[in-house]
């Protein structure tokens, strides 16, 4: 259930930034508010994005942002540009920031899932047609959903953090941090954690009836792209609808390569959610 919404004023100059970054279609013709809305008792806070002219039903977009607390925290700006795009393109978007205490791919994953019957009160919203993008741990996110239902047709995943014990080694200095998301205080628990978290360890139990999208640059330090490899094989080898773009030189956040990804990740959910 929607608390409350209400739509994002943006300066002059934002939306001049917005039209250079993401086109004008995305500044003029889409309209994008914060929202508070419930999940599992908790008031969390969110997104949503759409046309300002809709003729018809149209096909939505779950988002799931990257990052940690408020390292990830997806701002105003930010969000205008980013899912006003997607809106552009003729579609709804919905987008959690996770509730306060986060639990880095725990009961948080209910913020995404609670998008779901939240987007069947929407009026110009066909929630029959879903589709799911995450970035870094918003991929991490999107495998853990993916686990959980079967109404996602598509899924794109950018840099998409899939083997977080292997995370964990090549970022030692994040490593006193997992106790504090974990809650937990010894390192075999962590690692049952890590295990539950990393959809290498359970690609067999993602559904079947999404066809995913996996983007990766192959100059990424901070998700290497093997993450996006080692699933790639895993869900062919499970017969799924899986296609594996590398972005030579890219880093993790594609940033040389925004137009070209742009249109991969528009075809993708054109393909499986339009025609």
């Amino acid at each position: 259930m929607i608390i409350s919404r209400s739509p994002i004023a943006l300066t002059e100059q934002h939306k001049k930034l917005i039209r250079s970054g993401w086109g004008d279609k995305t500044a003029d013709e889409v309209i994008v508010e914060k929202m508070l809305y419930d999940s599992d008792g908790e008031e969390v806070e969110g997104y949503l994005a759409y046309p300002k002219v809709i003729d018809d039903k149209l096909p939505l977009i779950i988002w799931n942002r990257g990052g940690n607390l408020k390292e990830g925290a997806i701002d105003e700006f930010l969000a205008s540009g980013m899912y006003g795009e997607i809106a552009s393109w003729g579609y709804v978007v919905l987008a959690s920031q996770y509730r306060k205490n986060e639990e880095f791919g725990g009961s948080d994953v209910n913020d995404i899932l609670n998008l779901i019957p939240l987007a069947e009160d929407l009026p110009f919203c066909n929630s029959a047609l879903i589709g799911m993008e995450g970035w870094s741990r918003g991929g991490m996110m999107a495998y853990r959903v993916l686990t959980l239902t079967d109404r996602i047709k598509c899924a794109v995943i950018v840099s998409g953090l899939a083997n977080l014990q292997r995370w964990k080694k090549d970022r030692s200095k994040l490593s006193h941090i997992y106790p504090h998301i974990f809650d937990v205080m010894n390192e075999p628990e962590t690692v049952v954690q890590l295990k539950a978290r990393s959809a290498v360890m359970f690609a067999d139990r993602i559904s079947s009836k999404t066809a995913m999208l996996l983007i990766h640059g192959t100059e990424d330090t901070i998700v290497p792209h093997s993450d996006s490899v080692e699933m790639k094989e895993l869900l062919s080898g499970l017969d799924r609808i899986v296609e594996l773009q590398l972005i030579k030189d890219g880093d993790h956040y594609l940033r040389k390569f925004r137009k070209e990804v742009s249109v991969l990740r528009r075809n993708w959910f054109d393909k499986f959610l339009k025609k």
